[in-house]
């Protein structure tokens, strides 16, 4: 059985590609379908019981139909989740007539043809063939494993096993085809610790393509995170040596990755518009976005993808090399406004415009272990948690957030603090980076790892 076409069915194209050729009898210079589809499994139980055992379906198209104006390209775009219809005429038809409403771009593009599917599948049909059973073991089991990695585990509030499968597939009027399909599965559990009347919660997780995730090492994780926020106490208000956790590298560099996307370059609402070829970080970083990263142990690739969605293959690119912005991420609306090669960073929902995401983000490892930077650090702090890195302000980088972690004291990890402010500018924090661990970590489709910051505010009791 082909897991693309048990999605997608081939009489579901042959009817995408009438509705296109519909479009261009109306006069359309361009259509497109963009289709995706994903069936999910879940159990979740809580201390012991089973509180949820669901199955659900998504899906959706989305046509966009292109026509030519005076000064540029006008789009409409049409959406529906029913993908049984008999035919998509009449979609196309209404993304035509809403094509007139929209205002011209000069930049619109549409990719040619090109590429192939020459990655390994992303898909694994063990995934499919997993019981009720199974996933509701399966959360016991990571529960069990929380609960025997410490003793100081006083509640499970939820421990979840999902999995899932899907399919998406781009068509245009260009011979662009693009069929993907993809498995995960994942394991998730929030928990409560206590010593004394002290309690704190905490959560972890892990994702991969295929079944086989470590629920001992998820459940340990979590028990050791609650453990570590036991107690906490106030820091005093100064500047710090900050080491911060692989998990918030990953928020901030997204972050980062964020601000790198050209259509708010273009607009002006980004902190590093005007910057490129030029410094803006520490030379010992270098961040990457590979959407064809090669799966392997400790290292998911769950974003990679043979083409973005715009049809373009996709590729690996570096968008800072030791601390010099070397690209944008584009669409190949960006890319032509600007000049310049498109980056293949397209995304896109059925019911959405493309716009620039990234696929397996990343920073080059250092050569310091934690305990190292711990060290280093001396009399400083270990930053576990951030808390509303979504404030941050794109135009000027000025952010203030809370924050949490541990107390180092002479190199070695001590009291957890908390009830932190982390507050300055994006800048300070990446022209700061002192060592980059060698502990890359990967939390879904990013990873990061251990980064040691240079005399950083936080903001205490």
């Amino acid at each position: 059985m082909n897991p693309f076409t048990t999605s997608i069915p081939e009489s579901l194209e042959d009817r995408l590609q009438d509705g296109i050729r519909h479009a261009l009898s109306l006069g359309a210079e361009g259509a497109e379908a963009f289709i995706s589809v994903s069936r999910s499994r879940k159990a979740k139980v809580q201390n012991g019981n089973l509180e949820d055992l669901s199955v659900s379906k998504r899906g959706g198209l989305g046509v966009r139909v292109i026509r030519t104006g005076g000064k540029g390209f006008r789009t409409g775009l049409a959406t529906t989740t029913d993908l049984a219809a008999a035919d998509f005429r009449g979609l196309f038809a209404q993304a035509w007539e809403l094509s007139a409403l929209g205002d011209e771009d000069p930049w619109l593009r549409q990719a040619d043809q090109s590429g192939a599917d020459d990655l390994p599948s992303r898909y694994c049909a063990d995934v499919d063939t997993i019981t009720p059973e199974q996933r509701i073991a399966w959360a016991m089991e990571l529960e069990a494993q929380a609960r025997r990695a410490s003793a100081k585990v006083a509640a499970i509030r939820e421990s979840t096993w999902g999995d899932g499968s899907g399919a998406s597939l781009l068509l245009t009027q260009k011979g662009v085809r693009t069929p993907d399909v993809w498995s995960s599965c994942s394991a998730s559990i929030e928990l409560a610790v206590a010593e004394g009347e002290e309690r704190q919660a905490a959560w972890h997780w892990d994702v991969s393509r295929r079944p086989g995730l470590d629920l001992a090492a998820i459940g340990a994780e979590a028990a050791l995170k609650g453990e570590r926020k036991l107690n906490p106490q106030r820091l005093p208000a100064g500047k710090y040596a900050v080491v911060l956790h692989p998990e918030v590298a990953v928020d901030l560099l997204g972050i980062v990755a964020g601000m790198l996307d050209a259509e708010s370059v273009l607009k002006q609402r980004s902190l590093f518009a005007g910057r490129l070829g030029q410094p803006i970080a520490s030379p010992l970083l270098t961040l990457v976005d590979d959407g064809r990263l090669a799966e392997a142990p400790g290292c998911p690739a769950l974003g990679t993808e043979p083409w973005d969605a715009e049809g373009l293959p996709t590729r690996r690119n570096v968008l800072l090399e030791d601390g010099v912005l070397k690209t944008y991420l584009h669409t190949l609306k960006t890319a032509a406004e600007m000049g310049t090669a498109p980056t293949a960073s397209a995304g896109r929902g059925f019911g959405s415009q493309p716009g620039a995401t990234t696929f397996n983000l990343f920073p080059l490892p250092g050569d310091k272990t934690p305990e190292a930077l711990y060290r280093m650090a001396g009399n400083g702090v270990l930053i576990t948690e951030i808390m509303g890195l979504h404030t941050v302000d794109p135009v000027s980088g000025d952010l203030s957030v809370g924050a949490s972690g541990i107390r180092i004291r002479g190199g070695v990890l001590c009291e957890a603090v908390d009830k932190l402010t982390f507050a300055g500018n994006l800048r300070d924090f990446l022209t700061r980076i002192a060592a980059l661990g060698n502990d890359l970590r990967w939390y879904g489709s990013s990873a990061g790892l251990s980064i040691l910051l240079e005399d950083i505010a936080l903001g205490g009791a």
